[in-house]
């Protein structure tokens, strides 16, 4: 049961979601494909179709994660190492998608390593379903574009600058409650309302409440994760949660959350937007988005 408490809770709902393919042509890029050094045509939509479609198991532990957390876990004396172990299956693109939002960052700080073993993995299993020259595939996570909370992650070499590229972006789950439509209809309100609205879904997203109660009163290395995920939020965020994580009150602790990262996120859209409008308009809490690129060898 902790087990799948603990994978639910960082978003165990990407895998095997629905993915929406999209093909685009981004500013100097073309929907369409490369060539291979065989002579075989790589095709952009092509890639993105595989990684929607295709389906992998990943095995992984998460001793990055405790040795963050809680190093006196590890050795002697600590949770057996079968305890960290953990396995995971789905499309490639929920995979990458998943293996993206265990990398959120604040302001460019990491909040936990718990799956860095489990992105290395992903990373390397889609990597070896590429083509091994002329692709990069490129993941992220946002709010809204360049907000000060977001997770990325990518595989293959960048492209050279003065390469033709050719694109096509497919959208993934993220698992997080959707906010858009919500936060459109609070944008007569003013840039804090949509903050709030952008807020409360992405700790919803990150600390679903019930589950990461259940998370904290399981056995570590769960509860372990658990309560580091959330210390290190508030610390992130300079929001005090440690009363309310030692006394498992998640509802609260995410509130205070909410409240730090709302104030956060008002300020930034007040610099980014002209209006609230177009600050709701462009939220995307609810997706992570697969961008493959291309080009010519």
């Amino acid at each position: 049961m902790t087990d799948l408490v603990f994978d639910v809770t960082v978003c165990l709902l990407l895998v095997g979601a629905s993915v929406g393919l999209v093909v685009t042509a981004g500013t100097g890029a073309t929907a369409g494909g490369a060539v291979d050094t065989d002579g075989t045509a790589i095709d952009a939509t092509d890639v993105a179709t595989s990684l929607a479609t295709s389906t992998a198991t990943v095995h992984y532990d998460l001793e990055p994660g405790v040795a963050d957390a809680d190093p006196s876990l590890l050795g002697t004396g600590g949770v057996d190492s079968r305890e960290l172990e953990r396995t995971a299956h789905g499309s490639l693109a929920g995979l990458l998608g998943r293996a993206t939002l265990g990398a959120v960052a604040i302001d460019g700080e990491r909040l936990t390593h718990a799956r860095d073993d489990f992105r290395h993995r992903v990373r390397s299993r889609v990597a070896s379903e590429l083509p091994a020259r002329g692709v990069h595939v490129a993941v992220q996570w946002t709010p809204y574009p360049n907000a000060p909370i977001r997770a990325t992650t990518d595989v293959g070499a960048t492209p050279p600058a003065t390469a033709t590229t050719h694109a096509a972006a497919l959208d993934v789950p993220s698992g997080f409650p959707a906010a858009r439509a919500d936060a459109l209809a609070a944008s007569d309100d003013g840039f804090e309302a949509v903050a709030a609205v952008v807020a409360n879904r992405t700790v919803a997203g990150l600390f679903p409440p019930s589950l990461a109660r259940l998370a904290l009163r399981g056995d570590a290395p769960v509860s372990t994760l658990m309560r580091h995920r959330y210390e290190r939020a508030g610390t992130l965020l300079n929001a005090s949660v440690t009363p309310e994580v030692a006394a498992e009150e998640t509802t609260a602790a995410n509130a205070d959350l909410e409240s730090a990262l709302s104030r956060r996120l008002e300020t930034d859209m007040r610099r980014r937007y002209d209006d609230p409008r177009r600050a709701a308009d462009a939220v995307s809490v609810g997706r992570v988005t697969v961008v493959v690129r291309t080009w010519s060898l």
